[in-house]
């Protein structure tokens, strides 16, 4: 019966370090780096436009993105982005470019650059990165004032080529 109490123990106790251990492992893991990123994610953009450069509409923003990630800490990005029902973004311009840091507690920063010719500043982007890379969920940050935006993305996984079709 006291074998039996010693042996429940040791496994309790067992069982409490490793927890501890899965824990920390979880909020700073080797895996946390600009490759764990690495792919096209489609994002939904929300939130309101508070400001922007004169002429341009503000109020209830929403859009759709796709960012590339290409592990190296640099990004392409496509959106179209429609501001108090006036489209403001179309997939039709030129993409945005950028860089990416991913922290080793699994969060990060981006910003993105937009092409010559397009009224949008640059923009700064905190994120989160959840369900092993395959999510990452973002708050606008920069520039202070002007949007009041969040997003979720998913990573979009492609489709094996089929030999037949080329």
């Amino acid at each position: 019966m006291n074998l039996k109490f010693v042996n429940r123990t040791a496994v309790i106790a067992l069982t409490v370090f490793c927890s501890g251990v899965l824990a920390r492992a979880q909020t700073n893991s080797r895996l946390c780096t600009n490759q764990l990123i690495t792919g096209d994610y489609a994002f939904i953009v929300d939130g309101y436009k508070l400001a922007g450069p004169p002429g341009s509409p503000v109020g209830p923003m929403k859009g759709v993105a796709m960012t590339t990630f290409y592990g190296n800490g640099h990004l392409t990005q496509l959106d179209t982005v429609v501001v108090n029902g006036a489209q403001a973004a179309s997939f039709s311009e030129d993409e945005a470019t950028g860089t990416y840091q991913v922290n080793p507690n699994c969060t990060g920063t981006f910003t993105l650059t937009f092409p010559t010719g397009d009224p949008r500043p640059p923009v700064t982007v905190s994120f989160v990165i959840g369900d092993n890379g395959n999510e990452i969920d973002t708050v606008v940050t920069s520039p202070p004032g002007a949007l009041l935006v969040g997003s979720v993305g998913k990573r979009r996984f492609s489709v094996p080529v089929l030999p037949f079709i080329r």
